[in-house]
């Protein structure tokens, strides 16, 4: 779990350092659909670190919203190419958070922290 929330974390970093990076570019609708599942999904996570029920269907599809990203907009515009990079390292991570914790919550060792 340790290693999934540092590349998420380096992937939201690198996001940001790309801001100050490259030229400015819209936001794609894609990537509003995108970061508002991830914000559904992060609360979904913090809500199973607490007790709250979690089921893999239950969340958004990352992977499909990164899918969706990436075939939008221009792919020669380099934040569009940043952002697609990072989106993918933060769709992989968040996915792999979900399924360790519904593994541990599924193999009976709790979550405590």
């Amino acid at each position: 779990m340790l290693a999934s929330s540092h590349r998420l974390i380096h992937a939201i970093m690198a996001l940001e350092a790309g801001l100050h990076g490259s030229q400015p570019a819209p936001a794609r609708a894609a990537f509003r659909r995108f970061a508002d599942d991830v914000e559904v999904t992060f609360h979904s996570l913090a809500g199973a670190l607490r007790g709250s029920p979690l089921e893999r269907g239950g969340l958004p599809d990352l992977r499909e919203d990164h899918r969706a990203l990436a075939h939008s907009g221009n792919r020669a515009t380099e934040r569009y190419a940043l952002v697609n990079v990072e989106t993918d390292r933060i769709a992989n991570s968040l996915n792999t958070l979900r399924d360790e914790l519904i593994e541990r919550r599924d193999g009976g060792t709790g979550f405590s922290l």
